[in-house]
């Protein structure tokens, strides 16, 4: 593949998150690279992953170096976000945007919302 410009390398970065505005999805890989400090290594989008409902929001997967399932799963719908804690089985009271959801997990240096 013969890649002609730096916006097409982020077009391709981006499909997957789809359902994120483009500056959460600049967000999301902003906070990614800050929480390589508490060991996330990987985010995934799993919207499209079968679920026992029909998803009709966001599902983001931070994982955490080696482990297979995600310890967090960030979940957005209808402007709202809550945060699943995987290995405590809880689930956070509702945050208003994606960057409030995320430092819930870390909140990492003072980054842009």
């Amino acid at each position: 593949m013969v890649i002609s410009s730096l916006s097409e390398v982020v077009a391709d970065l981006a499909q997957p998150f789809g359902t994120l505005s483009n500056d959460e999805r600049n967000h999301l890989r902003e906070w990614q690279a800050a929480a390589r400090i508490i060991g996330v290594d990987a985010i995934q989008d799993l919207a499209s992953r079968p679920w026992p409902i029909e998803i009709g929001g966001t599902v983001i997967g931070v994982f955490q170096s080696g482990d297979e399932a995600a310890s967090w799963l960030v979940i957005g719908q209808n402007g709202s976000w809550a945060v699943a804690d995987c290995t405590d089985n809880q689930v956070s009271s509702s945050f208003y945007s994606l960057a409030e959801a995320l430092a819930s997990i870390y909140p990492g240096r003072r980054i842009r919302a």
